[in-house]
């Protein structure tokens, strides 16, 4: 499986819900719309730790997203991110 963004890809932060309507990545909620430039991915394999083993398999990726707006660097799942013309 590969990464679906590459690095220096624009992409937008989307709200990400379960199956019961509750938020999955609560920690990325106050960046929901922000546009920024994907700095990096990484596949989780032996990495899957903390907040994404709850809800991401072992084999998806997490990516390192600086965003524009706030001038923050945030990590999110490829779920939360949109590709941005």
């Amino acid at each position: 499986m590969e990464a679906r963004y590459d690095k220096g890809q624009k992409v937008k932060i989307v709200s990400v819900k379960d199956k019961q309507g509750n938020v999955k990545y609560p920690h990325n909620e106050k960046y929901v719309d922000e546009v920024g430039v994907v700095l990096d991915s990484f596949y989780l394999g032996a990495f899957h730790v903390l907040y994404y083993r709850d809800h991401l398999p072992e084999d998806a990726y997490i990516y390192k997203v600086h965003l524009g707006m706030s001038n923050t660097v945030v990590t999110a799942a490829e779920e939360e991110l949109q590709p941005c013309p």
